[in-house]
């Protein structure tokens, strides 16, 4: 009878321990399924804010694989690189190098590259877009442009204008791919603001996925947003388009995937005698360009977005021309003209509209 008694309390114990053991198994699945599905779904976003490339860059991500934090980290530390390689005012830069040698300039495979590729764009938008523009930047004080020293800024005259811009314009880089290096004809000065951002951002995405190939989030630099992945891995990201004359958005646009970019005259300009003057220079004329407020471009990629959206505006009187052409080109296009009307071309309403 004693023996019977320790037989039913042996097993009782082991009768527990195997339930305490499947009790502690079972809450360890549902922490795995919980962080599963509020980790997943509902997403822990981690976001980053830094000040590079004279803007405000904002990550906002969530990993799959690899800790939020670091992936944002990342994106900075790609801006930062770019940043200081590509800023044509910075000495030590490779721009910057190429600008003030007086003969050929080495250069690494991504910065011949990437010169080959705007001299591409420069083609395909017939001169809009010209990364070749650098005199007339520095000429009207944009190359070091803040909202402090917008006070003591100044029209340049006629004539100076015309020295700079006989010294201007990317018919004067001359590359040599064979012995990868850059020549500048008539001191000639390259800036590739107009697409180094999206550069940077595509490069950020790219390097995010390339660890994290599941991460989801966005990366926006100064309002140009490369989209990392959709909204807790299933939604769309909403993102207005800003009244360039005034507060408040004059439309709103869905994006699961791809980038946005717009160019406008109300970020880096100065007035006077109720005059303004930007930064987004005519390559004709070596003034402000005019005609439009603001050109937002919906493409796949961000450089794309970043390029046609400063040609766009560029072309801005001709807003029929960029309507038909720059679908062609990989961009759907949103304009605010001058006097606040708003066209955009054919395919961009498929983006006004949450999928």
């Amino acid at each position: 009878m004693q023996q019977m008694r320790f037989s039913d309390r042996k097993d009782f114990l082991r009768t527990r321990k195997i339930l305490l053991i499947s009790a502690a198994s079972l809450l360890l699945v549902l922490s795995i399924l919980l962080y599963i599905v509020l980790g997943k779904t509902r997403g822990v976003y981690y976001e980053l804010t830094e000040f590079v490339m004279g803007t405000r860059v904002r990550v906002y991500v969530a990993g799959d694989k690899m800790p939020s934090k670091i992936l944002a980290q990342m994106a900075i530390e790609e801006f930062r690189r770019l940043d200081q390689k590509y800023d044509p005012y910075r000495p030590g830069s490779i721009l910057y190098k190429i600008n003030h040698s007086s003969t050929w300039t080495e250069v690494d495979e991504e910065t011949l590259g990437l010169i080959k590729a705007a001299i591409g764009f420069a083609k395909s938008t017939e001169g809009a877009f010209d990364p070749a523009l650098g005199r007339i930047i520095r000429l009207w004080g944009f190359d070091e442009f803040s909202s402090k020293n917008a006070s003591e800024l100044h029209v340049p005259s006629d004539y100076e204008i015309e020295r700079e811009l006989k010294r201007s314009g990317y018919d004067k880089i001359v590359i040599d791919s064979k012995n990868s290096r850059v020549y500048m004809k008539d001191g000639a000065w390259i800036d590739l603001g107009g697409m180094v951002k999206g550069y940077a951002l595509e490069r950020a995405y790219k390097k995010i996925k390339a660890v994290d190939k599941n991460a989801t989030g966005f990366i926006d630099a100064g309002g140009d947003i490369r989209i990392i992945g959709p909204k807790f891995g299933t939604s769309c990201w909403t993102i207005g388009i800003k009244n360039p004359r005034g507060e408040g958005i004059v439309d709103m646009i869905y994006l699961k995937e791809g980038a946005v970019a717009t160019s406008g005259d109300y970020e880096r300009y100065f007035i006077i005698d109720g005059v303004r003057y930007h930064h987004i220079m005519d390559p004709k004329t070596g003034k402000p360009a005019r005609g439009v407020w603001s050109v937002t471009v919906v493409a796949k990629d961000a450089v794309t977005a970043d390029v046609l959206s400063t040609a766009g505006f560029v072309l801005g009187k001709d807003y029929r021309f960029v309507l038909l052409k720059f679908p062609e080109l990989g961009g759907q296009v949103f304009m605010v003209l001058d006097g606040g009307k708003t066209v955009k071309s054919e395919g961009f309403s498929s983006f006004e509209k949450e999928k």
